[in-house]
């Protein structure tokens, strides 16, 4: 299941001014702090990870928590066919 996921942003400064541009993918504390502490899943699933940056952006957590609920539905119902199926 694929869905449509914006690039995060980053802001870096320079000389005294936050430039705002799109990154790699998003961070791991912002995968945690979303609710998704695997980035295993967060692959599988189309989320983009960069694993480099270390910075939690608010923007970019309001953006991945509705990914994050979703996909971890999906997993739940997922795990719940295969049960039934046994």
């Amino acid at each position: 299941m694929k869905m449509q996921i914006n690039k995060p942003i980053v802001k870096s400064p320079i000389r005294n001014i936050e430039l705002i541009r799109k990154g790699r993918g998003f961070s791991k504390p912002e995968l945690k702090e979303s609710g998704l502490n695997n980035i295993r899943i967060a692959r599988k699933s189309g989320i983009p990870v960069d694993v480099f940056r270390k910075t939690k952006i608010p923007e970019n957590i309001e953006q991945l928590k509705p990914i994050v609920k979703e996909v971890l539905d999906s997993r739940k119902t997922a795990g719940k066919k295969e049960s039934k199926q046994t």
